[in-house]
């Protein structure tokens, strides 16, 4: 009997396309931060003038817009580029979607260690217990704090819209957001609920930049901040909601069910606690992006964290205390929701 073939074709092409994927990283990086989409937007439209404004010649700006054109980021029409809609929406300086200073941050922050990954799962821990959770080491310098923060906010606006949209904040008075970050998720929530009362918690360094995106949009008097560590931090009670939203990946489980169970000092009985964070299917097929997220959480032989299913969150929710655990996808490639309420 032949031997099944379960591949995707039996030629060369797929594999070298993931190895050279690097070469479509660089294109985009070079293209945002030398402006071209916002170039395009501004007016300019053929490689002369996008080189005039870019400041290069123009065969050198030709050559950027092949290749632009050639990972679906622009289209000719009659003669002059044009954005595709999507980079229209996020990659367009000054636009209210934008956020190629986060893919740029984001990328080259983390750009290097993927080049060592083999050497990073054959490693054996040295188990000194360094704290190596790159984020937290960000936080300790303000400039880094900011440019961290203010990229997060650009990253995670529109998941705040929608997630106001899609999640009823309405049924809650006062929300502790933990580790809420630049404020984004609290600023669309409370935009959308004008009765809802939010206190956001994160290292002092993140906190002075949320207090600056609160008062942008003028909810001081419904946003208040308090510096602290999750992990130590005692919380303030009160609360009829409470949120980790993307933190928690960077934990083990015994980790994230220890913090879980100290969580439950911040809400009344009955109250809810919500989980926004990447997750896998429970069969571990993916989604792609999580399954990146969970491979890069080892680093030097050492566990920096875990992306976990939907099932293992429900359980660590229910070891730690909780009842009525539930969890489904918020954004199918990468996001989970669960929540889960304290006994009343």
């Amino acid at each position: 009997m032949a031997k099944a073939d379960f591949t995707l074709g039996m030629k060369t092409e797929r594999m070298t396309d993931i190895a050279l994927s690097f070469k479509k990283t660089g294109t985009l990086l070079a293209a945002i931060e030398m402006e071209l989409f916002s170039h395009i937007a501004g007016g300019a439209g053929t490689a002369a003038e996008l080189g005039a404004a870019m400041g290069i010649e123009a065969e050198k700006a030709d050559r950027l817009l092949t290749a632009c054109k050639a990972m679906d980021l622009l289209r000719e029409v009659d003669g002059r580029h044009v954005n595709m809609s999507d980079v229209e929406r996020y990659l367009v300086k000054g636009g209210r979607t934008y956020f190629g200073d986060y893919l740029t941050y984001i990328t080259r922050r983390d750009y290097a260690n993927w080049d060592h990954l083999a050497d990073d799962l054959t490693a054996v821990s040295d188990g000194d217990g360094r704290d190596e959770r790159s984020y937290l080491n960000y936080l300790q310098d303000p400039e880094e704090a900011r440019r961290f923060t203010v990229a997060g906010y650009e990253a995670s606006i529109g998941l705040g819209h929608k997630l106001a949209k899609e999640y009823d904040f309405s049924r809650f008075d006062h929300w502790l957001d933990i580790a809420g970050g630049s404020g984004c998720y609290a600023i669309a929530a409370c935009e959308r609920n004008p009765s809802l009362r939010v206190t956001i918690m994160d290292q002092p360094n993140v906190i002075l930049i949320a207090q600056e995106f609160i008062a942008k949009h003028g909810l001081q008097a419904r946003i208040d901040t308090m510096p602290g560590n999750f992990l130590e931090t005692p919380f303030p009670g009160g609360h009829d909601l409470a949120s980790y939203i993307t933190p928690l990946q960077g934990y083990m489980p015994d980790e994230i069910i220890a913090v879980l169970r100290r969580s439950l000092d911040a809400l009344k009985p009955g109250g809810e606690m919500l989980i926004v964070d990447y997750m896998l299917e429970d069969d571990k097929t993916g989604p792609l992006d999580p399954a990146f997220v969970n491979l890069a959480g080892v680093r030097r032989g050492r566990y920096l964290g875990r992306v976990n299913t939907g099932a293992e969150w429900c359980d660590f929710l229910g070891q730690a205390g909780y009842v009525n655990a539930v969890s489904r996808w918020f954004t199918p490639h990468q996001l989970g929701l669960i929540t889960a309420q304290k006994p009343g």
